[in-house]
């Protein structure tokens, strides 16, 4: 659980911030600043099935699952292609499950090789649950349930560590933007998790990564399928 840890001192972060910003009000409203014009289809989710020969199971590993180790990686698929921002956004949402607090996920993959993400984070009353200490922060933890979240980042793959590295340049919660030297903990857990997540994921490899306008360019094996373990603890 320690992603799930490392993701909740973000929220905090992140929360209490907004706190600062706007001052007494704490008031985010619902409609984010920032917007993916990324849309997905059925279509778009079979083009992914296709390509990769990836096997989805009766319950795929949502991102949560996968950060926090709670999954089952069977098989093994070589896989050199481009995977596009419509592939990924369509796989990515069609892997929710009930361990997941995110939902309408959206990825695009531009020209300049920045990678923008977004989502509405849904409830966070199971990890409030789950880890009692954070029962203080309840109240201000709920003022960004139902509320998009929007990032945008550089990610490269460096082959010498065999790890992915990250550069968040901009984030938003709602209309709010979030001076991102003031996340950088939480980020770097987040993204320290990540890394240890295709570390220590069977059959996943790589020979070279980049994002360009036309999506994710990866050579390398991915696992045949990915199921999630099973509920997690306070989920």
């Amino acid at each position: 659980m320690k992603f799930l840890k490392g993701l909740l001192i973000f929220i905090i972060v992140i929360v209490v911030i907004i706190a600062v910003i706007v001052g007494g009000a704490l008031v985010v409203t619902s409609l984010p600043s920032k917007q993916i014009d990324v849309e997905w289809t059925e279509a778009d989710y079979q083009s992914y099935l296709d390509k990769s020969g990836v096997v989805f199971p009766d319950e795929p590993a949502s991102m949560e699952d996968m950060l926090s180790g709670n999954f089952i990686a069977t098989g093994q698929l070589p896989v050199e292609g481009v995977v596009s921002s419509e592939e990924l956004t369509a796989v990515a949402n069609k892997a929710l499950n009930g361990n997941s607090i995110m939902k309408d996920i959206k990825i695009k993959c531009n020209d300049d090789g920045t990678l923008e993400t977004s989502c509405v984070i849904g409830d966070l009353g199971p990890i409030i649950e789950n880890f009692p200490e954070l029962e203080k922060y309840q109240g201000v933890l709920n003022l960004i349930k139902n509320k998009p979240v929007y990032m945008k980042s550089t990610l490269t793959y460096d082959k010498s560590t065999g790890l992915f590295e990250g550069t968040t340049e901009e984030l938003y919660v709602g209309i709010i933007k979030i001076p991102v030297n003031t996340i950088m903990s939480g980020l770097k857990d987040a993204g320290t998790a990540g890394n240890n997540a295709t570390l220590d994921l069977d059959g996943f490899s790589v020979n070279d990564f980049a994002i360009t306008g036309d999506g994710f360019d990866f050579d390398g094996t991915i696992p045949q399928s990915i199921e999630s373990a099973g509920e997690m603890a306070g989920f």
